[in-house]
């Protein structure tokens, strides 16, 4: 799991922003929407169901949009 904690600059954000950003990451764990890949993994063999990635380094992206904008 990533470090929240280390001294990089998009992790000067408010300590109760921090924890919230971690819930969420752990939710989206839970239910299989994140997941852990090597940086040179191929996106594209992933589950539809995963939507946001971790790299190695502890970056999160997020890799598929799942909402329609029409409702």
């Amino acid at each position: 799991m990533a470090d929240l904690n280390n001294d990089s600059p998009h992790d000067k954000s408010p300590p109760a922003a921090q924890n919230e950003a971690h819930q969420f990451y752990e939710r989206l764990e839970q239910v299989g929407q994140l997941v852990n890949i090597k940086a040179d993994a191929d996106l594209s063999t992933l589950p539809a169901r995963v939507t946001h990635v971790r790299y190695p380094d502890g970056t999160v992206k997020r890799i598929r949009f799942t909402a329609s904008p029409y409702r």
